[in-house]
């Protein structure tokens, strides 16, 4: 055999070789986390109680890593206001795995409408036709931040965030006053379309714990029955 046969012979080797070095160990399986909130993703708690955490367990490739999870965020029993807690967990190759849990801290005062979980009924409309986007009856959260001055998860009552399956981005959080008879709205958060509402108005019904609200946004009007659980 000719020594550059010996040549092109030991090339190939060479380079299979290095293939081989560069290829070895790539190949892997990734576990990814399961995170699981014990309790209620939403907590409500009266100003001056201790907010106890409801706990969470947190897998890999089935084995227990809930010592691992990361919990960032704080509330303030001392102050009615909505506080968020991240739980955070990462795999091995640092992936991560997260979940929210919203804590609403209520003023305890006297009032006719309860703090509390309210679900949106399906009778609930846009303009004047039928809204299949309430037909699931989506939950609101509504407390008192103090006498007479409440906070509202959502002025559309779930009609983007849940029964069009949008996500938590498009609800829209607001304050509103009840001053015994009727609800008028006092400030809101940005929606994500950057347009502001027209009016909102209401009327509660101690009777049956039913907030009936009249929110104009944009060319809709937004007709909600909303009934305490």
């Amino acid at each position: 055999m000719k020594p550059y046969k010996y040549y092109l012979l030991f090339c190939a080797a060479a380079l299979l070789c290095c293939c081989e070095k560069k290829t070895e160990n790539v190949s892997k399986t990734t576990y990814y986390c399961d995170l699981e909130l014990k309790g209620s993703s939403a907590v409500l708690l009266n100003t001056g109680e201790q907010y106890v955490d409801p706990g969470y367990t947190a897998t890999e490739n089935e084995e227990d890593v809930s010592d691992a999870v990361i919990v960032t965020g704080s509330v303030n029993e001392e102050q009615a206001g909505v506080y968020t807690l991240t739980y955070t967990v990462y795999n091995q190759d640092g992936f991560p795995k997260v979940a929210q849990r919203e804590v609403f801290v209520c003023d305890p005062t006297p009032s006719p409408i309860e703090s509390g979980y309210y679900y949106v009924s399906k009778a609930s409309k846009r303009d004047d036709g039928p809204s299949p986007e309430y037909a699931s009856e989506p939950v609101v959260a509504i407390y008192q931040l103090a006498p007479g001055v409440f906070y509202l998860s959502d002025l559309f009552g779930g009609y983007y965030h849940v029964g069009r399956g949008y996500g938590v981005a498009y609800a829209t959080p607001a304050t509103v006053e009840f001053d015994g008879t009727t609800l008028t709205l006092l400030n809101s958060e940005a929606t994500p379309w950057g347009d502001t509402f027209g009016s909102v108005t209401g009327t509660y019904d101690a009777a049956t714990k039913t907030l009936s609200i009249s929110t104009v946004y944009a060319t809709y009007t937004f007709n909600l029955i909303i009934i305490k659980k």
